[in-house]
């Protein structure tokens, strides 16, 4: 016969075994519990190493209920209506639950049993929590890397169109299934959409667009029916981007106002210099002539030789008030074009500066759109004056081309340079080449600084025509 101490013995060594089943089963799970893992995933690493734990592993089975969703092991079928189970929580609110199954003629092991599935969907509990704080904050830091491209596009974009593809491109990948969301974006009675945007999208997130407190759009993303949305998280994001896109239009509204009025105002300086002060002067100067006539007739020659001094700088003053009207007002932009605006206005700062300045043009470009014309010629104009006024430049080159649907005005010198102008070809603006980056920006064009020599700076402006 077996003596107590045998038998007492045997019993401790199946306590033992079975705890060892315990802590290696939990360390297993642990261990394979990574963040980078889906739920799915997680779940099927639990059923492999807790069913193999239990004191009948060749039957038992698991189920686990969590989010909503449900997960079984594979051996998992019915008549297990025998179980032991044990309650998730997550974030101190019930979530799902943990569930072991026997045929009702195998017992479990409780307390021992009960206790490693406690312990177990503790793990998962803690497991969870930290999944979805981690899922939060890439979320965030989706959201935030969306807001900080778009709004670094913004600042270096003045096409409502290159803005609208910029907003998709950064917006849409910030969504939760980005390869199946697109966008849409209504304003001012145009309408711009992703690539991918289609027909059947009809489950979708909105923001309003006011400028100026007006309402003129509307910022939409799309889903299919069967993806729901991450409500509020993708809301917000979707709002703020709006909210961007607000602000860098009333920006670009008051730019455009302020570029419009300074242009009226050298129209209007320009008017008034060519129509009433050079006709003031000129007047002065034929009553000085007059008066000379007259003072040489009676025989005063050094008070004639005042008189026509008089009128020949009266006559110069003439000569530079319409130059500076045709500068200001650009008469042959308005009558001939700005290929010969351009030609004229070389002419013109070869005569008066006394340099060289050519113009060249290429492919006979044509350029029916007044306010593009305008902004190509005040390009030019404002880059020439730089060039003489802050290069002292002797030789200046402007050159006009239109080539594989790309246009290309080049203001080529061979001055000292920009005095701001770094190795990196950039410039430290000051006012008129701000406007100039403004102009070329509105144009949806490429401005360019560049030093091609060890003298002269080249100003470029590039962009795709239709």
């Amino acid at each position: 016969m077996r003596s107590a101490a045998m038998d007492e013995h045997a019993d401790a060594g199946q306590a033992l075994r079975e705890r060892l089943k315990e802590i290696t089963c939990l360390y297993e799970i642990r261990r394979g519990m990574g963040l980078e893992l889906s739920l799915d995933n997680v779940c099927q690493q639990i059923f492999k190493h807790l069913i193999p734990a239990m004191q009948f592993p060749e039957i038992a089975s698991a189920m686990i209920e969590l989010d909503g969703r449900r997960f079984t092991s594979d051996n998992h079928g019915q008549g297990r209506t025998h179980e032991l189970q044990s309650k998730i929580n997550a974030n101190n609110e019930p979530c799902g639950e943990l569930r072991v199954f026997y045929p009702e003629d195998k017992p479990f092991l409780v307390p021992e049993e009960q206790r490693l599935i406690d312990a177990v969907a503790s793990d998962l509990e803690r497991w969870f929590e930290r999944k979805q704080i981690d899922e939060a904050l890439r979320e965030r830091l989706k959201e935030i890397t969306c807001l900080y491209e778009i709004r670094r596009g913004m600042g270096l974009e003045l096409s409502l169109d290159n803005v609208c593809q910029q907003i998709f491109k950064h917006l849409i990948s910030a969504m939760q299934f980005p390869e199946i969301a697109s966008a849409m974006i209504e304003l001012d009675g145009r309408r711009f959409t992703s690539d991918n945007h289609g027909q059947g999208r009809t489950h979708e997130l909105q923001s309003k667009i006011n400028a100026n407190n007006e309402l003129c759009g509307q910022l939409r993303v799309f889903y299919p029916e069967d993806k729901p949305f991450l409500v509020p998280e993708e809301q917000r994001l979707i709002d703020a981007v709006a909210s961007d896109l607000e602000r860098w239009l009333e920006r670009k509204r008051l730019e455009q106002t302020l570029v419009s009025i300074a242009e009226e105002h050298q129209r209007s300086i320009g008017q008034e210099l060519h129509d009433n002060l050079g006709q003031q002067i000129a007047a002065i100067g034929y009553q000085a002539t007059a008066l000379e006539r007259k003072i040489s007739a009676s025989g005063s020659g050094d008070v004639a030789t005042v008189a026509a001094s008089i009128a020949s700088q009266a006559q110069d003053a003439v000569m530079q008030c319409k130059q500076l009207a045709q500068g200001l007002l650009p008469f042959e932009l308005e009558s001939n074009g700005l290929t010969d605006a351009l030609r004229a206005f070389a002419s013109r700062i070869a005569v008066t500066y006394k340099i060289t300045c050519d113009f060249v043009c290429k492919n006979n470009v044509i350029i029916k759109d007044k306010n593009f014309a305008l902004n190509l010629y005040r390009i030019a104009q404002e880059a020439t004056n730089n060039a003489i006024r802050h290069g002292r430049a002797q030789h200046v080159t402007i050159s006009l081309a239109s080539e594989e649907k790309k246009l290309r005005l080049s203001i080529c010198d061979d001055g000292g340079g920009f005095v701001d102008f770094n190795k990196k070809n950039e410039v430290t603006p000051g006012m008129g080449i701000k406007i100039m980056q403004y102009r070329a920006r509105q144009l949806g064009a490429t401005l360019e600084f560049l030093s091609p020599h060890e003298r002269g700076v080249e100003v470029r402006l590039e962009m795709r025509v239709v």
